[in-house]
């Protein structure tokens, strides 16, 4: 039996002096939520349906701490003390870490890949006010967290901000198609978080790219499972409209150029279904819920694409009514809800100090 224990001692010796004594350097595997955590029934999509909470107005004012002293002296004790003290001074204003102009820079949500919102960009969600990009690409990173939570025999799906695609890669010519892919690789790379790996999409059956072209927000979904391009857009007059393409580059509606982008990585990569999404002709969704003169709530309603959307082959039904004054009153609750989820999904590294600030569990 000695011998035994000494040949496995030699053995592995021989072994680490092969390897040079190092730690091998491990592929780097993806961080999911264990199967306990996961569910059909998880629900990926915001209610809309309930009124607003005492926690979702809590979350608001402490987004809009910022302007009033009265807020603030009635508002979070550590800026209530720095406030009272400039009173006795005879100071109306607050300085230092508490001033407007501070405040409004002041990040309240950053994920662990460095996509950062301010509080004006927060403040972007307020009824009247169109839906800031930022806010966006926080938002595109939060639907990639919670589907990390879906069953594993629902459709998975990559959501994208707005910082792959750039307006002059949709614009010029300057550069030619390597400076655009080189730049749309760089997006796609920082976006999706696996380490050194090349992201390939052979395990995402749905890739939604937003889309701002006028200032107006519309959705580009590709799908990969049952090879797909759809448009999404709240637009009504857009409906009807024709989306071009060309031979020529520039004369290419802006979804195709995006296409066009798109097929180009699956080949680099090697992804199977890259023949197919090329010779698929990109359609519009229907959307009944489509507004006719809603110019600033594009953003809202991307949003909600952007969540309820499942694939082609389930209900798209975003659970908006049918009538213009109630569809209003939901984009408006939406508003304040979608700035509460954003602000409480841990995926946000900032949610400890904001449950410190807004005093909420």
């Amino acid at each position: 039996m000695r011998w035994r224990t000494i040949f496995r001692l030699q053995t592995r010796v021989r072994m680490l002096a092969e390897l040079g004594a190092q730690k091998r350097k491990l592929p780097f595997r993806e961080k999911v939520a264990a199967e306990p955590n996961r569910s059909p029934y998880y629900i990926r999509s915001v209610d809309m349906g309930q009124p607003i909470t005492k926690k979702e107005s809590n979350l608001r004012e402490c987004i809009y701490a910022d302007e009033s002293p009265l807020h603030l002296l009635n508002g979070h004790s550590r800026r209530k003390r720095a406030m009272e003290a400039n009173v006795e001074q005879g100071s109306s204003s607050v300085v230092d870490v508490d001033s407007p102009i501070h405040m409004a820079v002041e990040l309240l949500f950053r994920n662990p890949t460095h996509v950062e919102a301010s509080r004006a960009m927060f403040k972007s969600l307020n009824v009247g006010n169109e839906v800031s990009d930022g806010i966006i690409d926080c938002w595109a990173e939060v639907l990639n967290f919670q589907e990390k939570r879906k069953s594993r025999e629902a459709y998975s799906r990559q959501f994208f901000g707005t910082k792959v695609v750039f307006p002059w890669m949709l614009t010029s010519e300057e550069g030619g198609v390597e400076a655009r892919m080189h730049k749309f690789r760089l997006g796609i790379k920082g976006a999706v978080n696996i380490g050194e790996n090349v992201p390939d999409f052979r395990n995402q059956d749905i890739v939604f790219f937003p889309i701002l072209e006028h200032k107006h927000f519309y959705l580009l979904v590709f799908e990969l499972r049952d090879p797909g391009i759809y448009v999404v857009d709240n637009d009504k007059a857009r409906q009807g409209q024709l989306i071009e393409d060309s031979v020529y580059y520039l004369h290419k509606d802006t979804a195709y150029k995006i296409k066009y982008m798109f097929v180009q990585y699956l080949w680099e990569v090697g992804n199977p279904r890259a023949d197919d999404i090329e010779y698929c002709n990109i359609q519009r969704m229907p959307v009944t819920w489509a507004t006719t003169t809603n110019t600033t709530d594009c953003g809202v309603f991307l949003m909600r694409h952007m969540e309820c959307y499942m694939g082609k082959n389930k209900s798209f039904n975003c659970g908006f009514s049918m009538s213009g004054a109630r569809k209003m009153a939901e984009v408006r609750k939406l508003r304040k809800r979608y700035a509460a989820h954003i602000l409480c999904s841990e995926v946000n590294v900032l949610l400890p100090k904001i449950k410190q600030d807004c005093r909420i569990e």
